[in-house]
């Protein structure tokens, strides 16, 4: 049998990380079943080993073709359906923006409207073409039942975690992290808004952020904010899975504004390590975390009275993961065929 994942409109961020684990998994648990991946050329360190054979495609036209052969027993991984009708084939949808609304788009910004508007309309579209649509919570499986109208919808929640060796006490570096890139959804203006609030008012603390160093406005911000002096903010930039899992071993907890989420990541991966994790108060995070604290995510002044609350007055509890991970119910979906 070979099981093909289609995946070329995957690039960077948390699709990527996902893509690996799953692809790494596979390959431990299943080192009989031939795997064809179809990629985008940027990510070259997937390699071709054993069973898994990488097609590379750098071409839009090529994009466009590998979404209307017909592959049978495909994950589709990347949101995209075919347009064409395949047999024993998935969809996987991971991201937040393709359950709004189009006018929650239109609020985002033009851009985005556009954007997800053609991609919501093709999925609408091409959707029946397979069999099953996947994702990672009820959250989002009530966005996709509403919106698309797929009749078998699953949830497979799947995640790496980090090695945590609960024996070994790291001396802390740093008070707050937060990992994720700067997207706009991801709310750093507010968490740098947030910051700079504290740091006016005289609080104390040292926050590790892994933003791109090409994003000037985000990086103008921290320098401000560092200038003023009590609030040390260290961007750490694009950094390895192996340095997430060390930045967490290297915090006392995980502050985490962001808007929207299909699932939020950095949220179990952090619980796992043990971090306390101050989130904001949305719906997404209570499928995977019990947080410590919650904020409203519109409000630097809610965030501040939060980080103020866990920093100066210790009144929370700890943080505790409520999902489970599914990746083996996920590959065994197109075994059972």
């Amino acid at each position: 049998m070979i099981l093909s994942i289609v995946a070329p409109n995957i690039k960077n961020g948390g699709g990527k990380e996902l893509l690996e684990y799953l692809l790494k998994y596979i390959d431990q648990k299943y080192p009989y079943l031939i795997v064809h991946v179809y990629l985008d050329s940027s990510l070259m360190n997937i390699k071709t080993v054993n069973n898994r054979k990488i097609f590379l495609l750098s071409s839009s036209l090529g994009k466009v073709f590998i979404f209307g052969k017909k592959i049978n027993n495909a994950l589709y991984f990347g949101n995209l359906p075919p347009f064409r009708k395949v047999d024993n084939s998935m969809v996987y949808i991971h991201n937040p923006y393709l359950i709004m609304t189009f006018s929650q788009l239109w609020d985002k910004s033009i851009h985005f409207f556009f954007k997800y508007s053609m991609q919501k309309i093709y999925i609408k579209i091409f959707i029946k073409n397979v069999d099953i649509v996947a994702c990672q919570t009820k959250v989002v499986r009530n966005g996709i039942k509403s919106i698309y109208r797929h009749k078998n919808i699953r949830i497979f929640p799947f995640f790496q975690l980090c090695n945590n060796d609960k024996k070994t006490k790291n001396v802390k570096k740093y008070d707050f992290c937060y990992v994720s890139l700067a997207h706009t959804h991801k709310n750093h203006t507010l968490l740098f808004n947030t910051l700079e609030l504290l740091a006016n008012k005289g609080l104390h603390l040292r926050m590790a952020v892994t933003i791109e160093k090409d994003n000037r406005a985000l990086i103008d911000q921290i320098s401000r904010i560092n200038v003023i002096g009590p609030v040390q903010i260290i961007n750490m930039g694009v950094i390895s899975k192996k340095a997430v899992c060390r930045l967490y071993s290297d915090s006392k907890c995980l502050v985490f504004p962001s808007l929207e989420e299909t699932f939020g990541l950095s949220l179990i991966e952090a619980v796992e390590m043990g971090l306390d994790i101050i989130a904001a108060d949305l719906k997404y995070v209570y499928e995977v975390v019990n947080p410590s604290l919650v904020f409203d995510p519109n409000s630097p002044q809610s965030c501040a009275n939060a980080i103020e609350k866990y920093l100066i007055l210790g009144q929370y509890s700890a943080s505790t993961g409520v999902i489970e991970n599914k990746i083996d119910h996920l590959v065994e979906s197109f075994l059972r065929v």
